[in-house]
């Protein structure tokens, strides 16, 4: 394969191998509107995410390198988070653990794979709490794993490799209705544990403007970027740096005092790098307890 062609030469299987191990993660749990805004002490909460992309192209440096991959995925993720005092400070923390889970159909070569993803655990801590007035700030750390199945095949969801992410989130809330969530992202990657390739760090800006209809009912509109993460294995360009955007739209409702639901839609607006999901349905279920 030529690597600097953007996979021009190659066979859809090896290109799409390419495509997945330089980075696809389409199993990444992104922080979502809510997700800077502390909990009190003592609560649980488990949620299982359900992921639906549908992927038709890739790029390499701003031209489409693939085109009609006929790819779905149906991706579960189980994650689990504990809020507790980081150690006697009197500040808010979460230590929690990401199990993501799925299924992959590649149409265009009739393959079919399924398992495990890369375990991913970490944690938030939280310097401003504000409850009342709805003011977080906290600072995140979260070290993925790669634990996953069928590493060297191809699958979407194991990149075989160690990553460490860490965040910076604010949420400022304007009155009652009106809330803006801003969370900014740096990811640092390990050699891939096969080929020794090298990837530079990802940057990414997720920003949430968030309505509330009431307390236990709301909508988002979101908008993220991501800059970097180029990859390279003896001096060839695997993929070109990243400067692609997403936009989404996101419901989420309270069912009772226990039960909060979550649907989104997700779609690439600009991709230079990468993968381009020409729509992705996701759904979040959460239990507080």
């Amino acid at each position: 394969m030529n690597a600097s062609s953007g996979f021009k030469g190659a066979t859809l299987p090896c290109a799409l191998l390419a495509l997945f191990s330089t980075g696809l993660a389409v199993a990444d749990v992104k922080p979502d509107s809510g997700d800077y805004a502390a909990l009190p002490a003592g609560t649980d909460l488990a949620l299982l995410y359900q992921q639906n992309p549908r992927i038709e192209k890739s790029y390499f440096g701003g031209r489409k390198a693939a085109d009609n991959l006929d790819l779905d995925l149906t991706v579960g993720v189980l994650r689990l988070v504990h809020f507790t005092e980081f150690f006697d400070t009197g500040l808010i923390w979460d230590p929690q653990i990401v199990i993501p889970f799925g299924r992959q159909d590649l149409g265009a070569s009739d393959e079919k794979t399924s398992g495990l993803g890369d375990i991913t655990f970490g944690a938030t801590v939280w310097t401003l709490a504000d409850m009342e007035r709805n003011r977080h700030l906290g600072w995140s750390m979260f070290i993925t794993a790669p634990t996953g199945s069928d590493k060297n095949e191809g699958f979407a969801l194991s990149n075989n490799r160690w990553a460490a992410d860490f965040q910076v989130g604010y949420v400022h809330g304007f009155n009652e209705k009106w809330t803006w969530d801003v969370i900014a992202e740096t990811e640092f990657y390990g050699k891939q544990r096969d080929t020794d390739a090298k990837r530079a760090p990802l940057l990414q800006l997720h920003n949430h403007l968030r309505y509330n209809f009431t307390p236990a009912t709301s909508v988002a509109l979101s908008y993220r970027h991501n800059w970097g993460s180029r990859e390279r294995l003896d001096g060839q360009t695997l993929e070109t740096s990243h400067d692609n955007g997403t936009v989404g739209i996101s419901a989420t409702t309270m069912l009772g005092k226990q039960w909060q639901v979550m649907g989104q839609y997700w779609r690439d607006v600009s991709v230079r790098s990468g993968a381009m999901t020409d729509n992705s349905l996701q759904f979040r279920l959460a239990y507080i307890y």
